[in-house]
């Protein structure tokens, strides 16, 4: 019995012994790796690395969301520019009787120019020029003075006809003293009333018969703004008919210097028409027009004939051009001033400048109540040479 007892004891002792070996062994293993740990410190960047490849998955998906955000906040700027339609409605209104301009324009058309006038519903720009004009005929460049006069008219009762003391048949005034007195903006000699005279769609005087080199053709401008014109020895014309069709204004003068953008018929029929003082009529479009003057009789000023009043208008690209009364009548009054270089006159201590006008054509700005210009005091949108 005391045998099998120690037996049991030795057997019992082995077996803690063999159970305690294991969980010594670990335990320094366990230590050496904190200690193993704590020594070589660059080792943990290893542990860290392979922790950081779950944050990578987490920029992936971050970009995106950035551009769902970016378009969101991009079309944002689009309302902003919206506003620049308003800009062009600046200048608009509501249409009105009588409007015939479908382009005009919403910008200063006389940055550039010697003498501007800028309005809403009237748009004048003058250059004035001085060199050489080419003389084909003669062959020979010649010394000339020009002014081109850009006109945008919105509505057609800002343009209309000016006659002497007021009243049609009741005799001649300096083209002066009709401009400032029909308060026009810009006002330029007429047909010094050689034949028709249309007036407002009616026929004050009729047709003249003996169709010389100044009354062989008539203008007209039409209630829409359209210019047309007829040569009347090789044209049929009936006064009344284009009445009906909706002309407004006439003269009877000449000769027709532009036709559909070429050399007008009977442009050049006339020998006798040298080089004089000049006022043509050019047309663009309905509301857009374009008026040349050139001087005579002066240093800088040899006139035109009737070849360089046509190489002149096509340069400036016109549909229709007209020839109205030039010569001593030639007088271009801008805001109340005469702007060019006619023949002048002493009386009575004044100088007068061309000479007495039975009919005027002008511009202004339009006063529904009146019926007429507005009054040429009170206007400001203007620029003069030297006084910009």
């Amino acid at each position: 019995m005391k045998l099998f007892r120690g037996l049991c004891a030795f057997i019992l002792v082995l077996l803690i012994a063999a159970c305690g070996e294991p969980a010594i062994a670990p335990q320094p293993e366990a230590t050496a790796v904190p200690q193993e740990a704590n020594a070589p410190v660059e080792e943990e960047p290893d542990v860290v690395v392979i922790v950081t490849q779950t944050p990578t998955e987490i920029p992936a998906e971050a970009p995106t969301e950035v551009p769902e955000e970016a378009p969101t906040e991009e079309p944002a700027p689009t309302p902003e520019s919206t506003p620049e339609p308003a800009k062009a409605s600046e200048t608009t209104r509501a249409p009105r009787e009588g409007d015939i301009a479908v382009n005009f324009p919403d910008y200063d058309t006389g940055v550039d120019a010697d003498y501007s006038y800028q309005s809403d519903e009237l748009k004048i720009a003058i250059t004035v020029h001085q060199g050489n004009l080419r003389d084909e005929r003669m062959n020979r460049d010649l010394m000339s003075t020009w002014y081109v006069v850009d006109i945008w008219v919105r509505n057609i009762n800002s343009m209309h006809t000016l006659f002497g003391n007021g009243v049609f048949q009741t005799g001649s005034e300096y083209g002066q003293s009709i401009a400032v007195r029909e308060n026009a903006v810009l006002a330029i000699n007429g047909s010094y009333n050689q034949g028709l005279v249309l007036y407002k769609g009616k026929v004050l005087q009729k047709l003249r018969e003996n169709k010389g080199w100044n009354s062989g053709a008539v203008g007209l401008i039409y209630a829409d703004g359209s210019l047309k014109t007829f040569h009347l020895k090789t044209e049929s014309f009936d006064v009344n008919k284009e009445v009906k069709n909706g002309a407004v204004y006439g003269w009877q003068f000449g000769p027709i210097i532009i036709r559909d953008g070429e050399q007008g018929p009977g442009a050049l029929s006339y020998s006798n028409m040298g080089y004089k003082a000049r006022n043509i009529l050019g047309y663009y479009e309905p509301g857009h027009y374009v008026v040349v003057y050139c001087d005579n009789q002066h240093k800088n000023a040899n006139g035109m004939d009737a070849q360089m009043m046509v190489n002149m208008m096509k340069s400036l690209g016109v549909k229709e051009a007209f020839n109205l009364d030039g010569g001593t009548s030639s007088v271009l009054v801008f805001m109340g001033e005469v702007i060019n270089q006619p023949t002048t006159e002493k009386k009575g201590g004044k100088i007068l400048y061309g000479r007495p006008l039975v009919d005027m054509f002008g511009f202004g700005e339009y006063d529904e109540k009146t019926d007429a210009f507005v009054d040429l005091s009170t206007l400001t949108a203007s620029k003069f040479l030297g006084k910009n």
